[in-house]
């Protein structure tokens, strides 16, 4: 990158945090097992809300089988917050490119190294995080399938969790095991909207949303809300083996209006409910942190 792209990007990041009045919303995106297509759908909603105008930066967190960059069918750099964390980039040089002009960003980091760092390396990486918060709209964090004590920390330091989940009855069962743990280390009820993924009818998809919202309401008393719904479709496999969104290659299809029909339910949600403040980029981060003398 030559010194003038860099000053232009530079200034238009300060243009963009002349603009913006709210912090980025920070969007935990889980499942309570893998292959639900958590990773697909994270992707496609980013492609979706950038499509009308919004900014979004996917951080890809699940160390163990991370595909982002797969899934848009391009060759990550290698650069993830681990290297800002250990100050060997600024953050903004650790940015990639995908589909869409989304940009992403690997995790590359145990939660456990930002518990252990020294003040000097923190106060960089919050300060590198911090320009995040203001450059983005949303923030969608790609966890891990599963429950862990990272994931449950992710998920109460986030402003909105989006639990994904397919119809059938192991990940039905798994999925309410996130929230049954989840529930066991707060006495505040955490925020969680259900997708319910590759489902073969509206009726069985409704059915799904049923059973997880039922028992969360007798067993957990959490009242949990349904964002939507993704039905079976065959433009997704054949997007995942082109490795390109599905939002983007079959703009048209079932899938692609689905996700349009879960973005703007999602949306209202976000910008026009004030009760709840947003605690941005920072905010998440400073919560980790707190939460961590709880382990």
């Amino acid at each position: 990158m030559d010194q003038a792209q860099s000053l232009r990007e530079y200034m238009n990041r300060h243009h963009l945090q002349q603009e913006k009045t709210q912090p980025a919303r920070m969007i935990t995106i889980t499942s309570g097992k893998g292959g639900v297509g958590k990773s697909n759908f994270t992707l496609n909603l980013a492609l979706a809300l950038k499509s009308i105008g919004k900014k979004v930066v996917i951080l890809d967190l699940d160390l163990s089988t991370a595909n982002i960059d797969i899934l848009m069918g391009t060759t990550a750099s290698g650069n993830s917050l681990a290297d800002v964390l250990h100050q060997r980039k600024y953050l903004f040089d650790c940015l990639e490119k995908g589909s869409g002009g989304i940009d992403y960003l690997a995790g590359g980091l145990e939660m456990q190294e930002l518990l252990e760092i020294d003040q000097e390396k923190l106060l960089f990486f919050m300060n590198q995080i911090q320009e995040l918060n203001t450059y983005a709209d949303f923030i969608l964090l790609d966890t891990g399938a599963g429950i862990s004590n990272v994931l449950v920390h992710f998920i109460l330091a986030s402003d909105e969790t989006i639990l994904v989940t397919t119809p059938e009855p192991t990940a039905i069962a798994d999925s309410y095991a996130v929230l049954k743990t989840v529930r066991q280390f707060t006495t505040q009820v955490p925020q969680f909207r259900l997708v319910v993924n590759r489902a073969r009818s509206y009726r069985e998809a409704v059915d799904t949303s049923r059973v997880l919202k039922t028992a969360s309401n007798d067993f957990l008393k959490m009242s949990l809300k349904t964002l939507g719904f993704l039905m079976e479709d065959i433009h997704v496999q054949k997007a995942v083996r082109l490795q390109t969104p599905f939002y983007l290659s079959y703009p048209h299809c079932e899938a692609a209006k689905n996700i349009k029909q879960i973005m703007y339910s999602f949306l209202p949600g976000n910008e026009m409910n004030t009760s709840t403040p947003i605690k941005g980029v920072r905010g998440f981060f400073e919560k980790m942190l707190s939460l961590r003398k709880s382990w």
